[in-house]
């Protein structure tokens, strides 16, 4: 007799979707949920396997790789591999390895189904990686958010195996005698999650044996409080990389106060690994002025502005100072285009002197608006609003110390069109964070 792996439940979840994407890593759990799809029958869609290597184990990542690939080849399923520097990625990007294989997995799912090439991705999570997850973030003190634990659709991915237990997976693996590769570092208690899991959940369930059940009872209590609340808490708008709220929300009742700043993380991807203490941090913000902001996990700051509050991830300034020119110039997280046909700003192009480039902001910049006057670039940006965090990576189109450009904002009033322009060209700007 066949070995159940996926329920009822789980087979519900699946069967809404006529095409979907596995996360096969090659471990145990993934490997079992591989073999169902592949010889289960029970799923009528169609689906293809992804496998991330993050190339942090050497040898053992390659063999990872090999084993999913040979067993894809074996079941005429499509196998596509992505090579990623995840060391690399981290060390940049300041993460620990664990939150970085993390951002960097994420950052691959979420293509996938934005491309349209898969409607979700399925992930192997399983019963006590539910209970894990909540725990983890009751020690994180992350709120009611956290006590939810792990979702089964969260708009990317779905984890039909939520209701299945590890032991259950360890069945099934025997029973149909599935190859797969253990992870070494899976027992590496030096990684926070491998510790809760060797160390801390065998000892809490001697004493209570249900735990799963009563974590999964907390959670579902949890949920049905946690979606009133959202309801009822303000949404943040994302802006070019940044999520922008407003200080109102810091004024709300604490709980909707809380969500309505985890919803901002949650846009620009900095949710996880923020805690209590963080949120209140920002809280704070509401009694601060202009120009205050809070350091949180992972460089990301959040800045009040006037009545706005602005979350992204601090980027540092780039120094670059590139030739003007037609085409398109990258600088400061910035895509500038200049063109003879549209864009937001249009300028008088035999008004811009020869060597002109395009840099960020420097001490003793100027700049004389349109029909306005002459300020410094410091006094303007404030004048016009601009919050602080994102002055020094503007991108500027100066000659010398003056401001010709501020790009995506301004044209200097000596640079303006006029009824004798016959070089008339047009510039926009945009974000590539």
């Amino acid at each position: 007799m066949r070995e159940e792996l996926i329920g009822e439940e789980g087979v519900k979840l699946i069967s809404r979707f006529g095409k979907l994407a596995l996360a096969v890593s090659g471990g145990r759990d993934s490997m079992a949920l591989l073999d169902w799809f592949a010889t289960s029958g029970k799923y009528d869609g169609e689906f293809f396997v992804v496998h991330v290597n993050h190339n942090l184990r050497g040898e053992n990542s390659d063999a990872d790789c090999d084993l999913v690939r040979k067993y894809c080849e074996e079941k005429g399923v499509k196998f596509i591999l992505y090579s990623e520097d995840v060391k690399g990625f981290c060390e940049k990007g300041g993460y620990g390895i664990e939150q970085g294989a993390r951002l960097v997995r994420r950052a691959i799912f979420s293509d996938i189904v934005k491309s349209g090439n898969a409607e979700r991705v399925v992930t192997a999570h399983h019963m006590q990686d539910f209970s894990e997850s909540v725990l983890m973030h009751v020690f994180r003190g992350s709120g009611i958010d956290g006590l939810c634990g792990i979702k089964e659709d969260d708009g990317m991915l779905i984890r039909p195996l939520l209701y299945t237990s590890r032991a259950q997976i360890e069945k099934y693996i025997d029973s149909r005698g599935v190859n797969y590769r253990d992870d070494e570092s899976n027992s590496d208690s030096a990684y926070t999650r491998n510790f809760l899991r060797n160390e801390v959940m065998p000892l809490i369930r001697k004493c209570y044996p249900n735990l799963d059940g009563s974590l999964a009872a907390i959670a579902r209590q949890a949920k049905y409080a946690s979606e009133y609340i959202y309801g009822e808490s303000m949404l943040p708008e994302l802006v070019g990389g940044e999520a922008v709220l407003d200080v109102k929300a810091l004024f709300q009742p604490e709980a909707l106060a809380s969500c309505s700043i985890f919803r901002a993380l949650e846009e620009i991807g900095a949710r996880v690994d923020c805690e209590g203490v963080h949120i209140e941090a920002v809280k704070s913000l509401k009694d601060k002025k202009t120009g205050a902001r809070v350091c949180l996990p992972h460089f990301v700051e959040a800045e009040r502005h006037k009545d706005k509050l602005y979350f992204y991830r601090k980027t540092e300034k780039d120094n670059a100072v590139l030739p003007f020119k037609d085409g398109e110039i990258a600088i400061g997280g910035y895509l500038v285009s200049v063109n003879g046909e549209k864009g937001k700003l249009v300028f008088d192009a035999d008004k811009i002197p020869d060597g002109a480039v395009v840099r960020t902001r420097r001490e003793g910049d100027r700049f004389k608006r349109f029909k306005g006057g002459e300020k410094s670039l410091g006094d303007y940006f404030t004048d016009a609003g601009i919050p602080l965090h994102r002055r020094d990576n503007i991108p500027l189109v100066t000659a010398g110390s003056e401001v010709l450009i501020v790009c995506g904002v301004e044209i200097s009033d000596r640079v303006k069109t006029d009824e004798n322009t016959t070089n008339k060209r047009y510039l926009s700007v945009k974000s590539r964070i």
